[in-house]
């Protein structure tokens, strides 16, 4: 008998222990998480920096302007049909595009996006900056634009006609998603890429909003990016575009852009299939408006 309670008493003890075990080890897992996320606070999806940490520069810029070339392409791939001059001249042919990265990666240039476009004069940009936008949401700028940024730690601008995903030629939804978690900046392009001008304000309002909606469903991030299709503007179109709750807007017009410029009517370099790099190098630095 005695030998029995002995028995149960050890259970009883070594039951007591586990618990009080298992009860320490549960406050000292909580209150280590919790010091984790004090000192490593979850970034909201919006707040995530995308430049390259080595090139992001805290502090306030004490320039009153910064020069930033808005590059335009379109398509990047090897294509030459003299039935199809548009085409072949929205062509940029992917080793004259990677020339062209090389060329800024090696010259000093920093890629930017335009939420970092937008945080100046209360945050520095780069000495250099640069803003690479892609039109229309082509198969091939995910393929050979996206992959040659990605490999270079480069970014990007990717504007997504919205209603085009998933048909031949265009990117599915779940490229458009991966493109932006690797840092590249998703922007709407309508849906379908109307003439903004001649449309009605419901048919302009529709066109503004859903494609917006659409890609911020994809993506999980507020888009704050727009380019007019063809480049087609006007100032009931320019309103329109800001009130629906985008922060920056480009057009086609030839010119390099800067700080001061509208942030609804920022200008571009197109980038065409025969530019040398010499010409490239020349361009980005020196261009003058032909107006």
């Amino acid at each position: 008998m005695e030998r029995k309670s002995k028995i149960k008493l050890l259970l009883t003890v070594t039951v007591i222990t586990f618990a009080v075990a298992g009860i320490v080890a549960f406050f000292i897992w909580n209150k280590i998480k919790a010091d984790t996320q004090k000192y490593n606070p979850v970034v909201e999806q919006n707040d995530i920096k995308t430049t390259p940490s080595n090139q992001i520069v805290d502090g306030p810029d004490t320039r009153n302007k910064v020069p930033v070339p808005i590059l335009m392409y379109h398509h990047i791939r090897n294509y030459n049909d003299p039935n199809d001059k548009v085409g072949t001249n929205l062509s940029v042919p992917p080793e004259n595009f990677k020339a062209q990265i090389d060329y800024l990666k090696n010259n000093g240039f920093t890629t930017i996006t335009f939420r970092e476009f937008l945080d100046f004069p209360t945050r520095k940009l780069p000495d250099k900056p640069i803003i690479l936008t892609f039109d229309d949401g082509y198969q091939d700028t995910y393929d050979v634009a996206f992959h040659n940024l990605k490999s270079n730690e480069q970014i990007g601008v990717f504007y997504i006609i919205s209603g085009f995903l998933g048909r031949p030629e265009f990117m599915t939804a779940p490229e458009v998603k991966e493109i932006s978690d690797a840092g590249m900046e998703i922007g709407s392009h309508t849906i379908d890429h109307p003439d903004l001008t001649k449309l009605s304000a419901e048919k302009l309002s529709t066109e503004l909003i859903e494609s917006k909606s659409k890609l911020e469903s994809i993506i999980g991030r507020t888009i704050i990016s727009f380019c007019y299709p063809a480049g087609q503007q006007n100032a009931a179109v320019d309103a329109a575009v800001a009130n629906t709750g985008y922060k920056t807007a480009t057009t086609t017009n030839m010119a390099i852009s800067s700080t001061s410029e509208e942030k609804f009517a920022l200008s571009r370099l197109r980038i065409n299939p025969e530019d040398s790099l010499s010409y490239f190098a020349d361009k980005i630095v020196n261009y003058k408006s032909q107006k």
